[in-house]
């Protein structure tokens, strides 16, 4: 998949796992290529800090966890993707 269709996918997985638990690169990485996603550790890292700089996410060392804006940015994009889905996919 092209990187910048690719890349909005990998940002709302990472604030879908911050938002079940706090998460790292290295374990995300592991679980976007469990879903096909072909990133390196580098590029997961790349964008948690983006979603830390956008406030959608906070760290502490490693650990990154999701943020009252960042629960709201993943409601918002369910509430978008929920009928985009029904759309394109069925």
């Amino acid at each position: 998949m092209h990187a910048g269709f690719q890349n909005p996918f990998i940002r709302i997985h990472l604030l879908y796992h911050a938002n079940q638990q706090g998460i790292t690169a290295q374990r995300m990485q592991s679980e976007l290529g469990r879903h096909g996603y072909q990133v390196d550790e580098q590029i997961v890292q790349q964008h948690l800090q983006h979603l830390q700089q956008e406030h959608f996410l906070s760290a502490q060392g490693q650990d990154y966890q999701i943020t009252p804006e960042g629960k709201q940015e993943l409601n918002e994009v369910q509430q978008k993707l929920q009928p985009l889905y029904h759309e394109v996919v069925q």
